[in-house]
């Protein structure tokens, strides 16, 4: 598949009710992060998108969707043990440990998030239907992410349209602005 044969369009709309999002739907700037916890790009660009949001506070719409690592089963089961959070604000806090807690992804990552997500204490039959539903989750935004042209971690889409400029914080925040012609 050719470069000039990928989407350039967010494939479907941000729903604040099913997407992971912080800021408010109204804000004047969404920002779409297709991105994996075993990522040591997304790792890095974690801080440039504090950054931002710090700079922008109320203008600013963040959300995160699952591309992990192809090939990468830690990368996908992080995914998942995200997605058994069972509210946004554990889903958040358990998104910023994946990414921050150590420097590359590892097994202690995943089992301190599980221990902080309690986990071991579900009961069996509701730990198999949990683990289906993030599984199914996960799929779903690989899914979004092929049909949005998604070929990297991290890819960003600024209000609907892919960037594929570099994220360090003034180019991030000037393609928010529209400064380079990207909006």
């Amino acid at each position: 598949m050719s470069q000039a044969s990928l989407s350039s369009r967010l494939d479907r709309a941000v729903d604040d009710a099913y997407d992971h999002v912080l800021g408010p739907a109204d804000a004047e700037i969404t920002l779409v992060e297709y991105g994996s916890y075993a990522c040591p790009y997304c790792r890095a660009a974690n801080e440039q998108i504090a950054a931002a949001r710090d700079r922008f506070g109320a203008r600013l719409r963040y959300v995160f969707r699952h591309r992990p690592i192809p090939g990468s089963e830690i990368a996908r089961r992080a995914a998942e043990l995200a997605e058994r959070a069972d509210d946004p604000e554990r889903f958040w806090h358990a998104h910023v440990e994946l990414m921050t807690r150590s420097e590359t992804l590892t097994e202690d990552d995943l089992i301190a998030v599980s221990s902080d997500l309690g986990l071991a204490r579900e009961e069996p039959e509701e730990a198999e239907e949990a683990a289906r539903r993030a599984q199914a989750r996960v799929e779903a935004d690989e899914r979004s992410a092929r049909a949005s042209g998604v070929m990297i971690t991290p890819t960003f889409f600024i209000n609907g349209r892919r960037y594929d400029g570099p994220w360090d914080e003034s180019s991030l925040a000037d393609a928010m602005l529209g400064r380079l012609g990207h909006r």
